[in-house]
């Protein structure tokens, strides 16, 4: 009951938000995908920010052994005995072969009670390692910290890793101000926003046809996937 709550206050929020943006964009009849677009776009530049950041150095050996990613280009925490923390983004899947998909897009919503006051922003990467959290978070909605273990970018590696079994679940990248910052999402809710995909790719989509199956395709998203790919290095 508590997950579909803060699910329900995050849409609600996030919806508001989304309505903000539109108004003062283009508007709907014009360009119906500008608020999504937007999304995209700024996830490409958080991607591309952190990976030339010495501080984020480390986001590249994830990236190249990540099983998907959550980009959320602003993430918004707010309190005043009522804490609450959301932001929309796009999850996209990557193959063995270090392509990725299109983008779906999904919401990062959690709540806390406490003595909580001022506002925080940040951008956030969230790193998916193996198919169970990743396609949880896909299909069903994924709890951080109760359905999958998840920890802060800086922890556990210091180099190149062999194989997947030493990562957490999901790993965490997040940006303020050009700085890695130290942020708790446990207890984040990571779902789908059914009404942004149908509204980018132009009809009903699910998440899994989006980024496992391939069947949406949009070629303003290429940037962003380029954003992601980690070359090999040069022998």
């Amino acid at each position: 009951m508590r997950k579909v709550l803060l699910i329900t206050s995050t849409l609600i929020l996030l919806g508001l938000l989304a309505g903000c943006y539109g108004a003062h964009g283009t508007s709907g009849e014009s360009n119906p995908a500008h608020y999504e677009q937007g999304l995209v776009d700024k996830s490409a530049a958080v991607v591309r920010g952190m990976r030339a950041d010495p501080s984020f150095r480390q986001i590249d050996v994830y990236l190249k052994n990540a099983r998907g990613v959550l980009v959320l280009p602003s993430v918004i925490k707010a309190g005043l005995i009522y804490g609450g923390q959301g932001g929309n983004g796009v999850l996209l899947a990557r193959d063995p072969d270090g392509s990725w998909s299109s983008p779906a897009f999904y919401t990062l919503g959690g709540g806390s009670i406490g003595l909580q006051i001022g506002v925080q922003e940040a951008a956030i990467v969230l790193v998916f390692m193996n198919d169970k959290a990743f396609k949880s978070a896909l299909d069903t909605g994924l709890t951080l910290g109760a359905d999958a273990t998840v920890a802060a970018g800086t922890e556990g590696l210091t180099g190149e890793v062999a194989s997947t079994h030493v990562f957490k679940d999901v790993y965490y990248f997040a940006d303020v101000g050009g700085l890695f910052a130290g942020v708790s999402l446990e207890g984040g809710v990571i779902h789908v926003r059914e009404g942004l995909n149908k509204t980018y790719y132009g009809q009903n989509f699910t998440p899994r046809q989006i980024v496992l199956e391939r069947k949406a395709d949009m070629p303003a998203a290429r940037a962003l996937k380029d954003a992601l790919t980690v070359q090999p290095k040069a022998k």
